[in-house]
């Protein structure tokens, strides 16, 4: 019988192969890292989107970064990072393409209305470049640990290979076999550290000027202090052109302070008309479309402040409102620079958590800031956030700012919608209380009706058949599997619709205003920039769901003109009224005034 002594003795060559394959795995990475940094440095390559240009983000080694904007010309900024202040970063524009407005040519980037687009997506410059910047940063990073597992795999594979093949012993007394490894490991580390610096200088971004032939002294006082041009005319062009953007961001400044001012300021006086969730009510924020919109963004945080002083309690479970959820479009363009304002956008909610799709104007980059900000990115799946069951997929469509739009892949509108019900209808007991999508064809699709649009103008039951169960289909939509249907992308206010369900429940179905007051359909002389006033009526409701039934018992809606003005409408219950009417009488008289909250 083998009492364990044989199988030690069998094994014990395995386990000293594979200690010796793990060493020359070890080996192989310390002296090849060099050669792994220099290959991820030269193929860190982020394609992205800056402003209205698309732009390729590579790495310099020349200890400054560039812009480079093909014929017209390479700015040179004497800024770097990384190992001795020896990496930079090199933008190049591909284009600079057709801006919206005449022949594409480099002429049209200084106009002033392509200037008060790019002032507002960089008005705070630092914040953009840093986004840029993290985008490389987390490319570089993939690419160097995909170059480590290269380079120690197979280099690890090879040495091991090389020690079983050789007959390499080691002695009684190793003090001089440890010197030989240790002088072999030191002149294989300084070939490859030659050989990878020879790649890093002979690559695109080693080569090259590091600087041109005249100073930009309009930048002095910059981020890009001290940078130089080998384009007399860019020269020109961006020495009008930065103290045209000055002005600019200084005009959109001072609108933006007096609108919102003026906009706080009566936010304050109607706090009495703001109501919270009556008992056993969830109180839900909703939005879609703020496209970025820092003024409205603002306005919208201080409406929940005020809520949550009022109404909220000391547990941040009992925060009021209990969710912010967002059927899309935070974004103008999708660009990595907007990354601050998704953050600003979910702070709105504060002790609130936040729920999210993406719109057509939502990139990959977007959903991941989007997730990064701490927000729960929907993606067909039934998610309860908050305490609320909520439904909804990013937009399968991609609009570009200025251009038009494709499918992100092989879904439309229509098939989002029929996936998306289905995916409600298997969820049974646990069906969706919200559904969000952003456009209209995908709530129809939803729906299952020919036009939602057409149920929402069409004229709604009258008050007494409206609180009569009906049978399933009677008022032309078949039973609904969720307690409210939410859209936005058409930037208009209508009136909701009362869904009613064969079992007597019903269904909310709106179509939410742009929260942000942008431009629906925007173009060169008439769009909308994160750092503008509202440029139509924005609007936004907050819903109330009561906790057991789960359905939708009423809603109320905070519009702003384009002056300034705020109105803050009576709470509109919805559904069947409850069977006490004593609980029917608004709860914002009798749980008392909102106090006034600024935020700064």
């Amino acid at each position: 019988m083998d009492d364990g002594g044989g199988w030690r003795a069998r094994a014990r060559p395995v386990l000293l192969g594979a200690r010796r394959l793990a060493v020359c795995v070890v080996l192989a990475g310390v002296v090849g890292l060099p050669l792994a940094f220099s290959w991820a440095v030269t193929h860190t390559t982020v394609e992205t989107q800056v402003g209205t240009s698309p732009t390729t983000l590579t790495l310099s080694t020349q200890g400054a970064s560039q812009v480079r904007l093909g014929i017209a010309g390479t700015v040179y900024v004497p800024t770097a990072a990384g190992p001795f202040g020896a990496v930079g970063m090199i933008a190049t524009v591909d284009g600079p393409g057709d801006p919206g407005a005449g022949d594409g040519d480099l002429a049209n980037y200084v106009r002033p209305e392509m200037l008060e687009l790019y002032a507002g997506l960089f008005h705070d410059p630092q914040a953009a470049i840093d986004e840029y910047v993290g985008l490389v940063e987390a490319e570089l990073r993939y690419q160097l640990l995909v170059a480590i597992a290269v380079v120690a795999g197979l280099g690890g594979l090879g040495l091991y290979a090389l020690v079983e093949v050789l007959p390499v012993r080691w002695s009684r007394e190793g003090r001089r076999d440890v010197a030989r490894l240790g002088l072999a490991v030191v002149l294989v580390l300084s070939m490859t550290t030659g050989l990878a610096w020879v790649q890093l200088r002979g690559s695109a971004g080693g080569r090259g000027p590091t600087s041109g032939g005249y100073a930009l002294s309009a930048l002095d006082g910059t981020l890009a202090a001290g940078a130089t041009t080998d384009s007399p005319v860019l020269r020109l062009l961006l020495g009008g052109a930065i103290d045209k953007a000055g002005v600019l961001v200084k005009r959109q400044e001072a609108r933006d302070r007096e609108y919102r001012d003026l906009a706080e300021a009566g936010l304050t006086a109607q706090a009495d008309a703001m109501t919270g969730p009556r008992e056993g009510e969830l109180a839900v924020m909703m939005q879609s479309d703020m496209h970025c919109n820092t003024t409205m963004i603002r306005l919208q945080r201080q409406v929940v402040s005020m809520l949550d002083r009022a109404y909220g309690g000391e547990d941040d479970e009992d925060a009021v409102p209990s969710l912010l959820a967002v059927s899309g479009d935070l974004t103008t363009n999708g660009t990595a620079a907007e990354g601050t304002c998704i953050r600003d956008e979910a702070d709105i909610a504060g002790r609130a958590p936040v729920v999210a799709i993406g719109g057509n104007h939502e990139t990959d980059v977007s959903l991941d800031q989007m997730a990064d900000a701490g927000m729960t990115v929907l993606d067909g799946e039934v998610d309860e956030v908050g305490g609320v069951r909520v439904l909804g997929d990013t937009d399968p469509s991609r609009t570009e700012l200025f251009g038009g739009s494709t499918l992100r892949g092989d879904e439309s509108q229509d098939g989002q919608g029929e996936r998306l019900r289905q995916e409600a209808e298997d969820a049974g007991d646990d069906q969706p209380d919200l559904v969000m999508v952003h456009e209209a064809y995908a709530a129809q699709a939803f729906l299952d009706v020919e036009s939602v649009d057409d149920l929402l103008t069409d004229p709604p039951p009258a008050p007494a058949e409206a609180t009569t169960p009906v049978a399933d289909g009677d008022d032309g939509v078949p039973d609904v599997p969720a307690s409210a249907v939410f859209y936005g992308h058409w930037h208009r206010s209508l009136p909701p619709r009362v869904v009613w369900n064969s079992d007597g429940t019903w269904t909310l179905v709106m179509e939410l205003d742009t929260s942000g007051g942008a431009v629906d359909t925007p173009t060169i002389t008439n769009f909308s920039t994160p750092w503008s006033r509202p440029q139509q009526e924005a609007s936004f409701p907050v819903v109330f769901l009561d906790e057991d039934s789960r359905l939708v018992t009423g809603y109320q809606l905070y519009r702003f003109d384009t002056d300034g003005t705020v109105t803050v409408e009576p709470r509109v219950d919805v559904g069947a009224p409850p069977e006490d009417t004593d609980d029917t009488e608004d709860a914002g008289d009798a749980d008392g005034a909102v106090p006034a909250v600024t935020t700064d």
